[in-house]
């Protein structure tokens, strides 16, 4: 029985799921009776919306809800009300989701702009109130656990926090991590290189004393302990930032910010290398609008999601693709997102990939290529994707390698590799290393001794302003003397 589902397993592992259907949308229709302001797809494949609803549906919500995989609302995942907007959302490694926004109290609890729940949807009291003065728009989670959030927020209790904070995992203030003192209405989003770096987006000119002479318009970077980094960025940006991801190789992607070539629009996404210079030529496309979120693609594109309705001279109603080398991805059909039928301009607020290549659309719309959706909808995407995890044994270890091809979600951060003795209780082993077209780490674990599983997990980026990460995970290697050769 052993050997049965281990062979079935290395066949899960080899095949990758793939679609062969041009861009359409499918039956996938929750109807939220607000739009979402926010998603994030779990590693499950269950989609978690914030936002002010009050139904998903015929099911009641208080502006938070996790989906099925069919678009179902999933019943057993039940949150006290929330008072105010959930304008973003994090699921942790362990399955306990993060929420930051505009809420002052969740139930009789009060929690003041970020709080954490359970994997079922109660609140874990565990996780302090950080008294933060004003909403919170993105967060990130640090590999230790800590929190960041950027936002409207200039003080968490009785400390001054310039719209940039970090907390422990237990939530309280982490006084190691200074004030940034950004002097402006709102940082719109933060993330996360390799190096552990912080990079902020937003509406700032100023960063440190506000009244003086340090400038840093619309981006900016600190290092893991909080110091500004005067070097950055190389290019300056002419436009304030509302949208950012960080690519696997460090690159930084924005949106509206840059000029294009002839200074006649901004480009509708802007590529930077890891120290903040612009790519040349990277999305040099006219546009009549915004970009709201966009959704890196393992294959180098980029789906992005707005108010546009024309990109480069093209019809692109709300949602178009871009090529690795950023331009116009003609084989990506237009969808045409729609307010109604009289109204043909729809907008789309925010994006989330899922594993298999399909990509969930939030925004202010009812109709979706012709078919009724309201103010959700889900874009197959046509293009085939591989995940693989295979390993490679190398004495008493093993090469773990986790390759990802065709679209779906790219990674954000490193992913982490996990291990289980019994294939159900899984612990970290460490942190993946980038390589081409994947992730490795060498695990000290040999294939010819006891069985075990190992794993792989990573967050990715996506929702309204990309402030909200979701997970992704890879197949299950298991070791067996079928492994030792090398040949998965």
């Amino acid at each position: 029985m052993r050997n049965a589902w281990t062979f079935a397993a290395l066949l899960a592992v080899l095949a990758p799921t793939a679609s062969t259907l041009a861009q359409s949308i499918d039956g996938y229709n929750p109807l939220p009776n607000g739009s979402p302001t926010t998603l994030a797809i779990q590693a499950d494949g269950r989609t978690l919306i914030g936002g002010v609803f009050q139904m998903v549906g015929s099911t009641p919500t208080s502006g938070l809800a996790r989906l099925n995989a069919d678009g179902s609302v999933d019943t057993s995942f039940a949150t006290a009300p929330i008072n105010g907007e959930v304008k973003a959302v994090a699921v942790q490694p362990d399955g306990k989701i993060l929420i930051g926004g505009g809420f002052t109290a969740i139930g009789a609890s009060a929690y003041h702009s970020l709080a954490r729940l359970n994997a079922n949807g109660s609140l874990d009291t565990g996780f302090a109130d950080p008294n933060l003065n004003d909403n919170v728009w993105s967060i990130a989670i640090q590999p230790d656990g800590r929190v960041l959030v950027a936002g409207d927020f200039t003080a968490a209790g009785a400390s001054s926090r310039g719209h940039l904070a970090r907390f422990t995992s237990s939530g309280a203030l982490d006084g190691s991590f200074p004030d940034p003192q950004i002097c402006s209405t709102r940082a719109s989003s933060v993330a996360l290189q390799s190096n552990g770096a912080i990079v902020v987006a937003g509406y700032f000119a100023q960063i440190g004393n506000c009244s003086g002479s340090t400038y840093n318009f619309y981006l900016a970077r600190f290092s893991p302990s909080g110091v500004l980094d005067t070097t950055f960025p190389a290019s300056t940006p002419t436009a304030f930032i509302t949208s950012m991801s960080v690519g696997p190789d460090d690159s930084i992607y924005v949106n509206d910010a840059y000029p294009t070539s002839d200074s006649s629009s901004t480009r509708p996404v802007s590529k930077l290398s890891a120290n903040g210079s612009l790519v040349a030529g990277y999305g040099d496309l006219d546009q009549d609008c915004c970009v709201d979120s966009f959704v890196l693609q393992p294959n180098g594109k980029v789906l992005i999601g707005g108010t546009f309705q024309t990109l480069g001279g093209q019809p692109r109603h709300a949602l178009a693709r871009l090529n690795a080398n950023g331009t116009l991805d003609s084989g990506f059909a237009d969808l045409h997102f729609s307010l109604d039928s009289t109204h043909p301009n729809g907008y789309i607020y925010g994006l989330a990939a899922q594993a298999d290549g399909n990509t969930i659309a939030i925004g202010n719309f009812t109709l979706a290529n012709g078919q009724s959706r309201q103010n959700m909808a889900r874009v197959v995407g046509g293009d085939a994707v591989s995940s693989k995890l295979t390993g490679q044994a190398s004495g008493s270890s093993v090469i773990m390698t986790w390759t990802r091809a065709g679209g779906g979600p790219e990674l954000a951060q490193a992913p982490t590799l996990q291990y289980s003795s019994n294939g159900v209780n899984y612990s970290a082993v460490g942190t993946m290393t980038r390589i081409a077209n994947g992730w490795q780490f060498t695990a000290p674990y040999n294939v010819n001794g006891t069985p075990f599983y190992l794993k792989a997990s990573g967050y990715t980026s996506g929702g309204a302003g990309n402030g909200s990460p979701g997970r992704i995970g890879s197949p299950v290697y298991v070791s067996d003397r079928i492994f030792a050769n090398g040949f998965e």
